[in-house]
């Protein structure tokens, strides 16, 4: 728990910092999908979750800004976003399977790097790694027709630290701004419970795609 006061502390303090000098502004919405990878239950067995399921993609939005590092082809990245996922699931009561399904939302703050690794006139082909910092701010679990407030129960962690990759390929509009599509991986790490279950223990891992806009604040 320290350390993830300490990570929200450092992305604070750049955050103000940084936003002073920031040379482009971006807003960014999507649909995302989420499960918990490599799952373990307080007993210690693992991934009894079954993936088998639909993942539903939910809406999300990002925006934030975009510093140059290099020659407009290395970028630091620093936003702010909200979430919303369904992980739809089971879980088992002797030899009966019971579907299950969450409904969660996070508030998050990323920092990363972006790097073209292609460009051709106006046309950028983009990779990038970030990490976040995520906080649930609401959550639900429906099952067998009982609904549970697991935010208010802790029955799930209330913070993920989380690592992101992906790709994105970029079109500039024009000298004042620009547009692009993104693909995100990201895991969290694996910790034993910080603030849910004593014993459990899982991976966030969510995929998303998005497209996005740029405008460059400094352009006269």
């Amino acid at each position: 728990m320290r350390n993830r006061q300490m990570t929200y502390s450092v992305l604070i303090f750049l955050f103000f910092s940084l936003t002073v000098d920031a040379q482009e502004f971006y807003i960014e919405t999507g649909f995302g999908s989420a499960f918990f990878e490599d799952y373990r239950n307080r007993s210690g067995k693992e991934n009894i979750l079954d993936d088998r399921y639909s993942r539903p993609k939910r809406p999300f939005i990002e925006t934030g800004f975009r510093f140059n590092l290099y020659k407009e082809r290395v970028h630091l990245n620093l936003g702010a976003g909200y979430h919303t996922y369904e992980i739809n699931t089971d879980f088992s009561v002797g030899d009966t399977k019971v579907p299950t399904s969450y409904n969660l939302s996070y508030a998050s703050s990323k920092l990363g790097i972006q790097m073209a690794v292609l460009k051709w006139r106006d046309v950028k082909l983009q990779v990038h790694s970030h990490i976040s910092h995520d906080w649930l701010t609401e959550g639900t679990v429906k099952y067998d027709g009982t609904i549970l407030d697991i935010y208010k129960n802790r029955s799930l962690d209330r913070t993920l630290l989380r690592i992101h990759k992906g790709i994105a390929l970029e079109y500039r509009i024009s000298d004042a701004i620009s547009t692009y599509l993104n693909y995100n991986f990201a895991n969290s790490l694996v910790e034993q419970n910080e603030d849910s279950r004593e014993g459990e223990s899982y991976s966030f891992e969510t995929k998303s795609i998005s497209v996005g806009l740029l405008f460059n604040i400094n352009h006269a």
